[in-house]
């Protein structure tokens, strides 16, 4: 019997050890892949230094007070709301469903949503990717879950609630 945890033991050990290993293997095969790029990135580095030269002297000059700080960077392609990924769409047509008595505009659903997940006073570039995450999300189920008014701005009503008016 002790001959049996002996084993036991040295074989969780092995195979402890051996998945260790291969973590080393594919973090050093991965760090490898990315030292490749590492010429590529540095070399791109001066081309987008002088852009965002370029781009700072125009904004500078179609406003003297602008200052680099008021535009934070962002990352392209990349996740840029307060709203969980995957979930915008969602909470949207939870907002219609709890909707009054008339429909709702993609800015209304989209300041309701960014106030459900703790943002009361939204910036203008926050309001307008999470307005443009609803939209897009309304206009994907047009007609199966959601109706539109057909007149700008386009005001939103479930489908399950047809009682709901638009504005004139």
């Amino acid at each position: 019997m002790g001959m049996t945890n002996f084993r036991l033991a040295l074989e969780k050990r092995y195979s402890s050890l051996a998945g260790r290993l291969e973590d080393v293997h594919a973090n050093i095969d991965r760090i490898r892949r990315e030292a490749e790029k590492l010429d590529e990135l540095e070399a791109s580095i001066p081309q987008l230094e002088a852009l965002v030269a370029s781009a700072e002297m125009l904004l500078r000059d179609a406003d003297p007070d602008w200052q680099p700080e008021q535009t934070p960077a962002l990352k392209p392609w990349t996740h840029n709301i307060p709203v969980p990924f995957g979930s915008c769409g969602r909470r949207g047509m939870a907002v219609l469903l709890n909707a009054g008595d008339k429909g709702l505009t993609a800015r209304e659903v989209a300041l309701e949503v960014l106030r459900e997940v703790g943002c009361d006073d939204p910036d203008r570039q926050t309001l307008r990717r999470t307005q443009t995450a609803v939209e897009a999300s309304f206009r994907k189920f047009k007609g199966r879950t959601v109706e539109a008014s057909g007149k700008y701005p386009m005001q939103w009503r479930s489908i399950v609630r047809p009682e709901i008016v638009f504005d004139p």
